[in-house]
This record gives structure tokens, C-alpha cells and sequence, in this order.
């Protein structure tokens, strides 16, 4: 897998407006309140789900008009929506995380959006053996059927990056959780520690950095041992 790559963007336009999806899931209403200040933001996820924004667009995935609508006007789209269970079925991953993130890139694309900051995961490589590092340019080997959706999103983002002129941001996103609350008790997590802030500040570096195509960067907590390899996250983004 490719870390950085291709041509610079020459002179990439200062940020504006953001568009998260997934705005109601554990990452979204977090980052949605912690960038609060920062950004000009849209919030978008299932008309029936709540979502604390001022400028909110209700969206299904698999509806590639409402993305369409909540993709105009925007700068750079964080796409975090998706089935985020390790055991979903097929039925619901296919429209959730296939045909979802291409309408969605699809969206992003027509609309002119600069960026799309794509939410992969430690998944899209979880397949490797224990006590492998795992680097940024490491081919995709999931683990499962969602590591499966998470690598088709990073070959679709390239795709979209070197054909369509989108620029994209892959971020495969270890073992998150909230502030307060303790990692799930899950074999993966172990060495895949990522807090609350320190996603955030990542997810700020992937919309603000400027001069990149494409990217594949991991996305964990500093940690002795670390299962994902950070080099190319600090290379990177700084």
C-alpha cells in the first residue's frame, strides 16, 4: 500500500466548509464538538438518528441524491459513516460500506469537494500475524468481512484521488475509545490504543495538510510496541 504519492496539489485553498458523516456515531458527535471552533460544519448520518449541528443534512449511504446535496458547498468531506460492527453481515455492509463509500466519493467528487479524509481501519490489515508491525505501505490483508469494505474504501479513494482529482486521506484507525472509559477487552486491541483526542488531532492534520494526492497513514496512540506503525502519520501530518 501506497503512504504518499503521485502529484503535489499546487497551492491547495485555505479550509472550508467540513463535512462530517456518521455525525451521530462515537467519532463523529466527538469530533463534531472538539472542532466545533475551527470549522465551518455540516453534520450528516440517518434522518432517524440525532445529531447536535446547526447545519445538518439527513442522508441513507445508499441515497446518492441526499449526498449529493449534503456534499454542495463543501470543502472537505470526513467520511465516517458506516456498519462499524467486526460482525456485521454482508447484507448490511454491502449498501453501508460498499455502495455507501463510493456514493459518497461519488458525491464528493461531482461537487467539486477538494478532500475526503476516509475513516479505514486496523482491520484492513488485521489479517497479518501477531506481533507483526504493521506499516502505512503494508499491502491490505483483512481480518474480516468489514477489514474487507475498509480496504475496498482505500483502493476506491485512489481511484478517485489519481483519476477522478479528489484528494484523499486514508486513516486505518486502531483500537478507539472515549475519554473516560476503558479499551474493549478484545485480543486486536492490544497495542492499538487510540484516544479520543489524539484521533481528533489526526483527523485535523489529514483536512489541513497541504501538496497531498493520496495517502494511507495509520492512526494509534503513542504506546511502547505499538501494533501500527506511526512514521509515516508523523512524516506526514507533523
Amino acid at each position: 500500500m501506497v503512504f504518499t504519492l503521485s502529484t503535489p496539489l499546487p497551492g491547495d485553498p485555505a479550509v472550508g466548509r467540513v463535512l462530517v458523516t456518521g455525525a451521530a456515531g462515537r467519532i463523529g458527535s466527538g469530533f463534531l464538538r472538539h472542532a466545533a471552533d475551527r470549522y465551518l460544519l455540516r453534520a450528516s448520518d440517518l434522518p432517524s438518528r440525532a445529531v447536535e449541528a446547526d447545519d445538518f443534512v439527513p442522508a441513507d449511504l445508499v441515497d446518492g441524491e441526499a449526498l449529493a446535496r449534503a456534499c454542495e458547498d463543501v470543502d472537505t468531506v470526513v467520511h465516517l459513516g458506516a456498519d462499524p460492527r467486526l460482525d456485521a453481515d454482508w447484507d448490511s455492509l454491502l449498501p453501508n460500506n460498499i455502495i455507501g463509500s463510493r456514493n459518497l466519493f461519488a458525491a464528493a467528487a461531482e461537487a467539486g469537494c477538494r478532500r475526503v479524509v476516509f475513516a479505514s481501519s486496523v482491520h484492513a490489515v488485521s489479517g497479518y500475524p501477531a506481533g507483526k508491525q504493521i506499516s502505512a505501505d503494508d499491502h491490505v490483508n483483512p481480518g474480516n468481512l468489514y477489514g474487507v469494505t475498509k480496504a475496498f474504501g482505500e483502493a476506491l479513494g485512489r481511484y478517485y484521488a489519481e483519476q477522478r482529482g479528489l484528494s484523499v486521506i486514508a486513516l486505518r484507525i486502531g483500537a478507539f475509545h472515549t475519554e473516560g472509559t476503558q479499551p474493549d477487552p478484545q485480543p486486536y486491541n492490544d497495542f492499538l490504543h487510540l484516544a479520543e483526542t489524539d484521533l481528533y488531532r489526526i483527523i485535523v492534520r489529514a483536512i489541513e495538510v497541504r501538496g497531498v494526492r493520496f495517502a494511507v497513514v495509520n492512526a494509534i496512540s503513542d504506546q511502547v510496541g505499538g501494533r501500527l506503525d506511526m512514521t509515516a502519520t508523523r512524516e506526514l501530518l507533523g
